[in-house]
């Protein structure tokens, strides 16, 4: 049987594997195997978005911005 670093010699070696746990996931992009925590992928370089919501939606601060615009065009005349 081979080993993962035979199948996959761009991945993840056993050692790896074995130090940081199997934790992983698919690229979006081209579907190669990646640890869990990636910012980007090795193998096609495609960037990923981070999977925990920590900061305010870009959304949310063009709502309120709207929302005062509006709140100083109708009241301070």
């Amino acid at each position: 049987m081979m080993s993962y670093d035979e199948l996959d010699p761009d991945g993840p070696s056993e050692a790896d594997i074995e130090r940081f746990g199997a934790e992983s996931r698919l690229c979006p992009e081209c579907g190669a195997d990646m640890y869990d925590d990636s910012t980007f992928c090795p193998s096609c370089g495609h960037v990923l978005m981070s999977t925990d919501s920590s900061g305010t939606p870009p959304w949310a601060v063009i709502v309120v911005i709207v929302v005062l615009i509006a709140f100083v065009l109708v009241f301070v005349r």
